[in-house]
């Protein structure tokens, strides 16, 4: 995690030092204030998953570590038509609101305060920028992207060489 932080701050630093070669004078504002509601945004959903994740593993089921590992039976001994009949069953219950049941789990994440929080400061950061008339889309755009290319670049990069080691 130290990594992802390092490689958004580098990048937020590369955009300010950028700041400086652009004519408009509200373009490190809209970038600024756009980092700050992508971050606020990726960390409350973090925060609302990490929940869910942590409620689910307080709560284990019986053979959970087989749920995780083998949830379908794939390992046992079975014959071509016997998993296409698996097949056809999964993608039966799917149908009938299977998914729905495996949504609503994890709902608790997708409408997580933090995240709504994150959207709400988002909102307002626009609405203020609109309302003063220095809203600037392509610089506020550039502002959101910070977060998205550090974790990206992080992905690629640093978690593939601690995976490594």
């Amino acid at each position: 995690m130290r990594g992802f932080w390092i490689i958004v701050i580098v990048l937020d630093l590369v955009v300010i030092g950028g700041s400086f070669f652009v004519h408009s004078p509200y373009f490190l504002l809209n970038t600024q204030l756009a980092f700050i509601s992508s971050l606020l945004i990726v960390m409350g959903s973090f925060y609302g998953y990490k929940k869910v994740v942590q409620k689910r593993s307080a709560t284990p089921g019986p053979d959970t570590i087989d749920q995780i590992e083998d949830r379908f039976g794939l390992y046992e001994e079975e014959s071509p038509q016997e998993a296409k009949e698996l097949f056809e069953r999964e993608k039966e219950r799917v149908k009938k609101g299977g998914a729905l049941k495996h949504f609503l789990p994890t709902s608790g994440a997708f409408f997580s305060p933090y995240r709504l929080v994150g959207y709400g400061v988002l909102a307002l950061m626009v609405l203020w920028l609109i309302g003063r008339g220095i809203f600037e889309p392509l610089s506020f755009l550039l502002g959101l992207a910070i977060v998205p290319a550090g974790t990206m670049l992080y992905a690629l990069f640093v978690a593939k060489d601690q995976s490594s080691m």
